[in-house]
């Protein structure tokens, strides 16, 4: 394995194409590092400077007195030979190059980066890309990127990693960090002449920061030591979360002018099945997923119940969670019996469960009826929908949801199914809890599914192992 490591925890960075212009990609990256919380050295390279911003400007990084950790190189791709040859005799541990041009471009594209490969044959050296965006270190709160729109002060922490092929659907996922979901790390190695996702992969996998593991990607260069850490993954009990992309005809042949992939071959990942692959159709999943393994962790068990007061939508729900193969365990007499005695109606009470709209004029019937669910301690996982706007009656419900997620180890399973402007404050108290929220009852049900199926694997797993200690 090619290691990520001096990458991703260097001591100093030197910036090759560092730039004055900081509306373009060059200055960008400058001031992007300068905005996080790296604390160590910055050596500006651009031999068309003496100094920008008032840090010193090297003509070239054999001129930096110190040893270089990582180098950053975004120059024009004519000049990138000539630096990477530099960063060589410099015995520079590492190199990323966000420069484009290279195999992703065409046959003379394929050429220059094969020049690349040759310069650092037989060398220690690292590099990272070329073609690629970056990448984010969300745990020490800085990274390397060109976006427009990089503020590492507001990263959230938190246990899942990311690998993308390609910055922009990378990056669509990573916005869900102002939701809640916290990142570990975005990895995204662009053509992959040297580190590839593999590598990257197998970083996630031993990182002890990382829990969960999104993987978005167009294709796999080395498909029998993918399987093998998926295994490894599995075993350490880290998910695996899919989003495979590239897998029709006309997008295979983008693919080849997307990162330099000449590959017409694509997984046929419909026909794959490991219990620690979980696949998913949308980014939308890809998100909904990961933020309930990291909001979470485990499952606490797979007893599920659906609260409402609307029965066409509960019906609707229960429709779906039997799609997804999510069982709705009876309520108990008991707890239908407490039902009957707050809200008043003699009937038999069922899950999913409907208070009808009697609950409009008094809405603490709805919010004590979800506390004695809670408190039962019947269930572990409690899908409340929002089935329209109702303003006021939603805001109490948020209320309540929230409150007894900051009390319990319960999962609530909060569903807004308005198709009006996603604008009413029912949503906006519920974002303060940075607990997952949907939009989506499909993607809602769907994912909570994927969960349950993987942590009950994982407990089957455990069981199987504690007998197999016992027996020896």
């Amino acid at each position: 394995m090619r290691t990520l490591q001096p990458i991703v925890s260097p001591q100093n960075i030197a910036i090759v194409g560092a730039s004055e212009r900081f509306h373009q990609n060059a200055g960008r990256v400058m001031v992007n590092l300068q905005k996080s919380n790296f604390s160590g050295e910055i050596f500006l390279v651009n031999p068309n400077y003496k100094s920008i911003s008032g840090i010193p400007c090297y003509p070239s990084v054999l001129e930096i007195e110190e040893e270089i950790d990582l180098v950053c190189v975004i120059v024009p791709y004519l000049h990138t030979p000539k630096i990477l040859k530099e960063c060589v005799k410099k015995q520079v541990k590492s190199v990323i190059i966000i420069s484009s041009g290279f195999s992703e471009s065409g046959p003379d594209g394929i050429t220059r980066e094969e020049e690349l490969k040759e310069i650092i044959r037989g060398t220690n050296i690292t590099v990272y890309g070329p073609n690629s965006p970056g990448f984010y270190h969300f745990i020490g709160n800085w990274g390397i990127s060109f976006s427009p729109r990089f503020e590492p002060k507001y990263f959230r922490k938190g246990s899942v990693g990311l690998i993308s092929h390609g910055g922009s659907i990378g990056r669509a996922v990573l916005d869900a960090n102002e939701k809640g979901l916290g990142f570990s790390y975005w990895l995204s190695p662009g053509n992959e002449m040297d580190i590839n996702m593999n590598d990257c992969f197998e970083f996630l996998i031993d990182d002890t920061s990382t829990e969960t593991i999104l993987l978005i990607i167009e294709s796999i260069s080395e498909e029998e030591r993918f399987f093998r850490l998926l295994h490894q993954a599995y075993i350490k009990q880290k998910p695996v979360i899919l989003l495979p992309i590239g897998h029709s005809e006309i997008s295979r042949i983008a693919i080849k002018h997307h990162l330099g992939r000449n590959n017409g071959y694509a997984i046929p990942w419909d026909m794959v099945n490991h219990p620690g692959l979980l696949k998913a159709e949308s980014i939308d999943e890809v998100v909904a997923i990961s933020w309930l393994f990291d909001a979470y962790k485990k499952a606490k068990g797979e007893r599920t119940v659906i609260f409402s007061w609307a029965g066409a939508t509960s019906i609707y729900l229960a429709d779906l969670c039997d799609k997804y193969g999510i069982p709705l365990h009876p309520l108990s007499i008991e707890l239908q019996q407490q039902i009957i005695d707050i809200t008043g109606i003699n009937k038999s009470f069922m899950n999913p469960l409907d208070l009808t709209t009697i609950v409009y004029d008094d809405l603490s019937k709805l919010t004590s009826c979800l506390e004695v669910l809670y408190e039962s301690g019947d269930f572990d996982n409690i899908i409340v929908p929002f089935p329209f706007q109702v303003d006021y009656q939603n805001e109490i419900l948020s209320g309540q949801i929230k409150k007894l997620m900051n009390e319990s180890n319960c999962r609530f399973i909060p569903i807004f199914m308005s198709q009006g402007y996603q604008n009413e404050l029912a949503i906006d108290i519920l974002k303060e809890t940075k607990k997952p929220y949907f939009f989506h009852e499909s993607t809602a049900i769907k994912s909570l599914s994927a969960y349950l199926k993987y942590s009950a694997c994982q407990k089957q797993k455990e069981g199987l192992n504690e007998k197999i200690i016992k027996s020896s």
